[in-house]
């Protein structure tokens, strides 16, 4: 995220398309209005028979799935269709998300 301070355009939606969800606490502070990501393909293995929301990815960010806010901005990781290392996924649906976006 180095450098892109310029980019950050005032009275205008600044939105950033980021792999890692992670970047969203640095976005926030920046003024990005909306960020999207994915990366973590939803917890691709969630556990909610033993609690809802619980998953391994949970170790590496707190933005494992769906929308999020801090302030004025927006986060939303996508579950994608992917998968990473064993090919299953348990409890995470694949997705393919659209979003409509209006003026407020």
């Amino acid at each position: 995220m180095q450098g892109i301070e310029p980019l950050v355009m005032p009275n205008t939606a600044n939105i950033l398309l980021s792999h890692n969800p992670n970047t969203f606490d640095r976005a926030a502070e920046m003024g990005i209005d909306l960020t999207l990501a994915g990366h973590t393909h939803g917890g691709q293995v969630t556990l909610d028979f033993i609690h809802p929301g619980l998953s391994p990815s949970q170790l590496i960010t707190p933005y494992v799935r769906g929308w999020f806010q801090k302030g004025d901005a927006q986060l939303y990781v996508n579950r994608g269709i992917g998968i990473l290392g064993v090919p299953a996924r348990f409890g995470a649906r694949p997705e393919i998300t659209v979003l409509e976006l209006t003026r407020t």
